[in-house]
């Protein structure tokens, strides 16, 4: 009988500890403190920190927001609020129900008119609308070791943040705002928008964006400026909008749907492109050069460009195994993409993968090289046109009959010592030398399709499209 009290008694104890909790809200009138031994701690409504008085949360403390209640809930702080953690015990704030209720639970509020303070670090937020909201910004953001999850706006600044050891997960954005960037170490995942940034200046090291709709999208004016270094952009709808003004490097793109999009003088070195749909799209002044753009379904789409001195540059790639194309030339303008490898040993498999003026005649021409597969032996040149030379204007000029039906008669501004013709497989259909500006050749054996016709002279290649009925 007494063994059975006593038995009866400690689980009387136990149901009382495992159910321990302290419900609040409302006012807070006198400096208090949210304590481990009082936690978890419900909130069913507003709690309001008045001016002058200090509500300390400890490390470890769990916060649990009532969001199926009928009020909008905040925490609001006129006074002091300290919600510090350590990265053995971070703060976690919550709510009880896991859906982001906009209405019920808005976050932590700063009302700075009324001399509010806020810090905050080393924490676990979950479905808050503005996790923190200030209404006079701070001067500078500093979050170590915290977490937000699906809150509607993570973290919005107007002036500086630094973000470290940080992880944004299925949030509409993680970070939005006009501010200094500082961000090492962070995770963003899941995301609607992992960081929109305008007016900004952003420094970026070894971060990752995974399985996001839009990773950084950097709105930017003339006085902004971007570093993104050492990070990796996996399977993101958009991994990176309009980066502007400086420098991408040491990074990682595979299996998003559009790698780069608008960049926009800003440099493009020592990157991985794989398996994208579409690895760059060069714009104004862009700068890219020493990436490995390998295995995309398009490497490197050249638009929005209208001003020669606007011409990106592009060099010292190795652009491979694309799918749909290596290069494609979407202006009016030529370019020479010299000192880039395309992993093929003939201008017919090179040219069959570059999208130009050969193309479509409203598109500029494109000169390129060719090396040999391991990209270190240079095996030729091919020039459409000369240096200096304008639009459409030849590096020799080479005129033909174009479709042709039984011969093939070439007429060249200077003379050429071979004349190689190719199926689009890379296939020599006709090979022949010649030391004269003006050589026919028969073609009335060549089936019905599309080849190239190469002619050299003192080393330079020029290669034109043959038609053949």
């Amino acid at each position: 009988m007494t063994k059975n009290i006593f038995l009866s008694f400690l689980f009387s104890i136990c149901s009382f500890v495992c159910t321990a909790q302290t419900n609040v809200s409302g006012g807070i009138y006198q400096n208090a403190t949210w304590s481990l031994a009082g936690s978890p701690y419900i909130v069913n409504g507003p709690v309001v920190v008045f001016p002058g008085k200090t509500l300390n949360i400890e490390p470890g403390v769990e916060i649990r927001i009532n969001n199926q209640t009928s009020s909008t809930i905040y925490i609001e702080t006129r006074g002091t609020i300290n919600c510090v953690g350590t990265d053995a015990l971070p703060i976690k704030i919550h709510a009880m129900y896991d859906t982001m209720n906009t209405v019920a639970w808005q976050g932590f509020v700063c009302t700075s008119s009324q001399g509010g303070v806020l810090n905050a670090d080393r924490f676990q937020i979950s479905n808050a609308y503005f996790p923190f909201s200030y209404e006079t910004p701070l001067a500078n953001y500093n979050y170590t070791n915290c977490t937000f999850k699906r809150c509607f706006q993570a973290v919005t600044v107007g002036e500086s943040v630094n973000l470290s050891n940080c992880q944004f997960i299925d949030n509409e954005v993680g970070v939005y705002g006009w501010a200094n960037f500082t961000i090492d170490d962070c995770l963003f995942k899941d995301n609607t928008t992992s960081i929109y940034a305008y007016a900004s200046v952003l420094t970026m090291t070894n971060s990752d964006f995974i399985d996001n709709q839009i990773g950084l999208s950097f709105v930017a004016n003339i006085f902004d400026s971007m570093y993104i270094s050492d990070c990796q952009f996996l399977n993101n709808g958009l991994a990176l909008n309009y980066p502007n003004k400086g420098k991408v490097e040491n990074c990682l793109f595979t299996d998003n749907a559009t790698a780069i999009q608008s960049a926009y003088k800003c440099e493009i070195v020592n990157n991985e492109f794989l398996y994208n749909e579409l690895a760059i799209q060069a714009s104004v002044n862009a700068d890219i050069h020493n990436n490995q753009i390998n295995n995309n379904m398009g490497a490197v789409l050249i638009e929005n460009v209208t001003n020669v001195q606007d011409s990106p540059t592009i060099y010292d790639n190795e652009i491979c195994g694309n799918i749909n194309f290596a290069v494609n030339n979407n202006t009016n303008m030529n370019y020479s993409l010299l000192s880039n490898c395309f992993c093929d040993l003939d201008s017919a498999g090179i040219e069959a993968m570059i999208i130009d003026g050969y193309d479509d005649i409203t598109k500029g021409l494109i000169n390129y090289q060719i090396y040999d597969s391991s990209c270190t032996v240079l095996l030729g040149t091919v020039l459409k046109y000369g240096p200096g030379a304008g639009i459409n204007e030849l590096a020799f000029e080479v005129s033909f009959e174009n479709p042709v039906n039984t011969e093939l008669s070439l007429l060249s501004e200077m003379e050429f010592t071979s004349i190689q013709v190719t199926d689009l497989s890379g296939k020599t259909v006709i090979s022949g030398h010649s030391n004269s500006q003006v050589t026919n050749v028969d073609a009335k054996d060549l089936q019905t399709g599309v080849y190239l016709v190469t002619m050299s002279q003192d080393g330079i290649l020029s290669t034109s499209k043959l038609i053949k009925n």
